[in-house]
Order: C-alpha cells, then sequence, then structure tokens
C-alpha cells in the first residue's frame, strides 16, 4: 500500500468539498471529521507524517489505529489587537 503524505491526504480532502445545490452557491467554510490511520518516518534527518483514511471500518486488534482528525477551512478571521 502507498502512503500519501499528510498534507497531501488533507489537500485531497479538501478539494473534494464542493458546493452542490444550483448556481450561485460558493462554499467559504467546512469542517471534516475523519478518521485517519497515521505513521512516521524520517527522511533525510526530517521528521514525516503519512496519513490516509483507513482501508476498513471494521476494528480489530491487529489493524492499525485510526486517528479521528478535524480539519476547519474558511476565511481567516482577524482579531483585534
Amino acid at each position: 500500500m502507498i502512503w500519501s503524505e499528510l498534507g497531501d491526504t488533507l489537500a485531497d480532502l479538501v478539494g473534494s468539498v464542493t458546493a452542490t445545490g444550483g448556481p450561485g452557491l460558493v462554499v467559504t467554510g467546512a469542517e471534516l471529521r475523519i478518521p485517519l490511520e497515521v505513521r512516521t518516518e524520517t527522511r533525510d534527518g526530517r521528521l514525516v507524517v503519512f496519513a490516509q483514511p483507513p482501508h476498513t471500518r471494521w476494528k480489530s486488534g491487529f489493524l492499525p489505529l485510526t486517528h479521528t482528525s478535524r480539519l476547519v477551512i474558511g476565511p481567516e478571521e482577524e482579531h483585534a489587537g
């Protein structure tokens, strides 16, 4: 199985958010909660994080653990400084 880097997985998830319901509808924000299998490795002295949706919804004692991830996208709120 080929694992994708976490950034690529998140970009694919964000890219899958589309407006449905007709013309003129624009998505300005979304919140995604998705289970991910996560693993890490070291490449050239740097930590690389890989993540993918689980390959099954069933839980067993020998499958990788899944972590529930929360991703919120939308316009950045300006904070009064």
